[in-house]
């Protein structure tokens, strides 16, 4: 091999490292922003109960709802967000202790009911996972525990109605669609784990009482996330 190809090998070799050089910048600017970049796991309660609007009321009427919580009952969101300051128009929330365990109940302040749509959220950093409770019963009667370590399944939770006075007429249906959405978040570029529960059924507005309802729970499986 002559000078000149040595030369030209030489200038090709220096050529390669300056481009893998150049590669490996672009790529750790890149990088950098998103491994650094923390994002906080969600935690939000969304709450939707129609058919409630024009419904008579005997004196008081009461509506009660599942809360989130974590496998052993302890609550995922606190008693001060979702029966604070930020109440639906013409109820009043609250937390009350239930033969099933702690509910959201809301009660209303006028002589009439209207639909109740509000959302609730907070901040939270528990990785852990939580669904929509009371739970009455899950698949196979296994524990709330060994429930939401499965990936997905339809478990019974309760609602409760009292105090409305439908004429026969207009004896429409009462609609829940709840979903309540925990976890997530992303840190060093890995996703934590997302766990929805949803609930999603219709009750007769002739209804006094509890109600068992299915309730929809699943996971979002999270892992390192791919530029």
């Amino acid at each position: 091999m002559d000078v000149n190809q040595k030369q030209n090998w030489r200038t090709i070799l220096i050529l390669l490292v300056v481009i893998c050089l150049f590669v490996v910048v672009i790529f750790l600017l890149l990088l950098l922003p998103a491994f650094v970049e923390t994002l906080l796991p969600n935690n939000s309660y969304v709450i939707e109960i129609t058919g409630l609007s024009g419904l008579a009321v005997n004196g008081t009427a009461t509506v009660m709802i599942p809360v989130p919580a974590n496998a052993e009952g302890e609550p995922a969101l606190s008693e001060g967000v979702l029966a604070g300051e930020r109440q639906p128009v013409g109820w009043q929330a609250a937390i009350r202790e239930t033969p099933y365990g702690k509910m959201l109940v809301f009660t209303t302040v006028d002589g009439y009911a209207s639909d109740i749509s509000i959302p609730f959220g907070e901040a939270e950093t528990e990785k852990e996972p939580r669904l929509l409770v009371p739970v009455l019963s899950t698949p196979g009667n296994a524990s709330v525990a060994e429930f939401t370590r499965a990936s997905s399944g339809t478990y019974t939770t309760v609602v409760f109605l009292d105090g409305f006075v439908p004429s026969p007429e207009d004896a429409a249906p009462i609609s829940f669609s709840l979903e309540y959405q925990g976890g997530g978040g992303m840190k060093h570029l890995i996703k934590g784990d997302i766990w929805t529960t949803t609930v999603d059924t219709t009750v007769p507005s002739t209804t006094s009482g509890f109600v068992p309802v299915p309730a929809d729970y699943y996971v979002t499986a999270g892992g390192i996330m791919l530029l």
